[in-house]
């Protein structure tokens, strides 16, 4: 051995092992053929949207509190939502409701190629008590939230609290068909940007929670205020956000609707982080929806659902953690950046996973998105234990670079759910990074004081120059993004995905919102692509009125065994909602082929199941209590 080699023998070795390890830590690629094979007769029309006027003046960056001034793109990042829902009444979700920052609208319009059944208008921003210069729309979600069977909007902001756009009686769809109503006696500072309905009770009403990110009362908004603001207490366990309120439906008739404020039903733990993205759906099989809350900064939390009728409870759960998991790695321990969930299907066993985004970019911020799958140990709940595990690296979708909304849809019909994520964070022309990456390496004490932050103004880049990702499954059930075969666009930066079967031809629509710049909204029209079956699936409401049947769950067995399953969605995600339907992918099946639905829900009466002989095609099903 030379003298070299003998001094330096240790370095030589230490490199070789990450060599190594780094090697065997990249994912498994398939080949360019394989890719093009996989995506061979996915096909999209684009459409650029843009929001209706509403007296604002268009522009690329938000006024925001003095303290702040210095890195207002960073402050300005959020605020872009898109949802698909039946607003009009036309039997499909063929109507958008899009949040778009430039002019802080809330702009509802036909989606394009339905035709112009209404003229596209801007819903106002309700400022008694409040001053208009300091409140930003961050969010719409289509849910009929008095039962009368008719679509309402409830829209939540930054700079004051969530309002409720109900229906009211005029025949034209215009603003004046929606009259806001306040769901928050008080007249409080909220910074929300997450909102989801279910009925989280069981009592069979449907209930409101609000994920807020920075602290109440905090006017990140107001370019004249002289109150300090406060900014996260650390980069991976920062728990002093704005606290997350939970509103329990209590009464409704044809012009209002009554909430009680049951938010002490969350524990500081389970309600303090910087929440940006919610998720609800039943994970333990008792018709309660378990409430997933994805917080930046810090611990992500799933809660366990033990509440009766009127009495919400809720357990902190988190993953079990074995001798070869890091602990970022497990569910509700991690210390990474929650920006968006999502539920679906990937294993074809009946039991959901849950989908996550992150930061994971290369050379920046490599951490890593999740894709928490279900473990199949029934006993895990009854020892307060989340039965799941992550399977992000080895099933591809670990890494792709700044993540935001995540949506699992079934573009193909296939019974293999696509997964879909919005990804971009300040599109510039100067890489910011640098500075992003010393702020994190800081002392935590520091990070809350908003004159330590480095400057990050219009022209800052972060993760601005990427494409959003569609992840297709291969026949191992590995995911490959395949957005670059499509010719779709890129150097894109998007918040919010909603989905749905816009044209009732059985193929789900993508809707993406896009922030401070149009959103995309794109027509699937996908050769050779399975069947499906589509179910408007509502309970009763009011007298003589049927509302969208929140939390239902539906399956069916295809003819491979695998277990195909989907539920009524009440806003899961970040800052897109996909509509309220199920939606079932069944594969190469004939168009008369009946198939057992087996559907479970919840309502007044309490739990339900029930069997439906259905064949492809879009339907329309009213749930009675006997199960008819």
């Amino acid at each position: 051995m030379t003298p070299f080699l003998r001094r330096n023998a240790a370095k030589i070795a230490t490199a070789a092992i990450v060599i190594a390890l780094y090697a065997l830590a990249l994912p498994r690629d398939i080949s360019a053929a394989d890719r093009n094979a996989l995506a061979a007769g996915l096909r999209f029309v684009p459409t650029y949207l843009e929001p209706a006027a509403n007296g604002r003046p268009m522009r690329t960056v938000r006024d925001v509190n003095p303290a702040l001034r210095h890195y207002d793109a960073w402050i300005s990042s959020v605020g872009a939502g898109a949802a698909l829902a039946d607003i009009a009444g036309s039997g499909k979700p063929a109507d958008i409701c899009l949040t778009d920052p430039r002019n802080d609208s809330v702009t509802v319009l036909p989606a394009p190629g339905t035709g112009q059944r209404f003229a596209p208008f801007a819903l106002p921003t309700p400022t008694d008590g409040y001053d208009a210069k300091t409140i930003a729309p961050m969010g719409c979600l289509p849910a009929d939230v008095n039962e009368d069977g008719r679509m309402d909007l409830v829209v939540y902001y930054w700079g004051r609290t969530p309002v409720v756009f109900l229906r009211n009686d005029m025949a034209d769809l215009t603003a004046a068909a929606f009259t806001p109503v306040e769901i928050v006696p008080a007249r409080e500072v909220w910074n929300t940007n997450a909102a989801i309905i279910a009925d989280v009770d069981g009592d069979g009403h449907p209930d409101l929670m609000f994920g807020n990110y920075f602290r109440d009362g905090d006017r990140i908004l107001d370019p004249a205020s002289t109150a300090g603001v406060q900014m996260q207490h650390s980069m991976s366990r920062a728990e002093n956000g704005g606290r997350n309120r939970l509103l329990l439906w209590k009464s409704a008739t044809r012009r209002d609707v009554v909430y009680r404020d049951a938010s002490d039903a969350l524990t500081p733990a389970m309600a303090d982080g910087w929440t940006l993205a919610l998720g609800a759906r039943d994970l333990s099989g008792d018709l309660l929806p378990e409430i997933y809350v994805a917080n930046d900064f810090g611990s992500d939390r799933l809660l366990l659902n033990r509440s009766t009728p009127g009495h919400p409870q809720f357990d902190i759960v988190e993953g079990h953690r074995d001798f070869t998991t890091p602990r970022s790695k497990v569910l509700g321990r991690d210390s990474f950046k929650g920006m968006g969930v999502d539920f679906g299907d990937v294993t074809g066993d009946g039991h959901p996973a849950i989908a996550v985004s992150n930061i994971s970019s290369r050379y920046a911020l490599l951490e890593s998105h999740f894709l928490f799958v279900n473990t199949n140990d029934p006993q895990a709940w009854s020892r307060g234990e989340a039965p799941y595990r992550d399977e992000s690296f080895t099933r591809g979708t670990w890494t792709s670079n700044w993540g935001w909304d995540i949506k699992f849809a079934d573009l193909l019909n296939s019974g293999r759910p696509a997964l879909i994520q919005a990804i971009g964070f300040i599109k510039g022309d100067h890489d910011a990074w640098p500075r992003l990456q010393e702020l994190a390496m800081g002392n935590d004490e520091l990070l809350p004081d908003p004159a330590v932050w480095p400057r990050f103004r219009a022209g800052e880049d972060l993760s601005g120059q990427d494409h959003d990702r569609l992840f297709l499954q291969d026949a191992r059930g590995t995911y490959h993004d395949i957005w670059p075969l499509l010719g779709l666009d890129d150097r894109t930066i998007s918040r919010g995905i909603a989905t749905g079967d816009v044209y009732g031809d059985g193929r789900l629509a993508i809707l993406i919102a896009r922030q401070w710049q149009p959103s995309l909204f794109l027509r699937n029209v996908s050769e050779g692509t399975g069947r499906a079956i589509d179910i408007d699936l509502r309970v009763p409401g009011l007298p003589g009125a049927a509302r969208a049947a929140y939390g239902a769950e539906a399956r069916v067995t295809l003819d491979d065994g695998r277990i195909v399953t989907s539920f009524v969605d009440g806003g899961s995600g970040h800052g897109g909602r996909r509509a309220p339907e199920i939606h079932l992918g069944l594969g190469a099946v004939a168009a008369d082929r009946v198939f057992d639905v087996a559907i479970d829900w919840r309502d007044v009466h309490g739990p339900h199941s029930t069997t439906i002989k259905l064949k492809p095609g879009r339907h329309h099903i009213v749930l009675s209590a006997p199960g008819t």
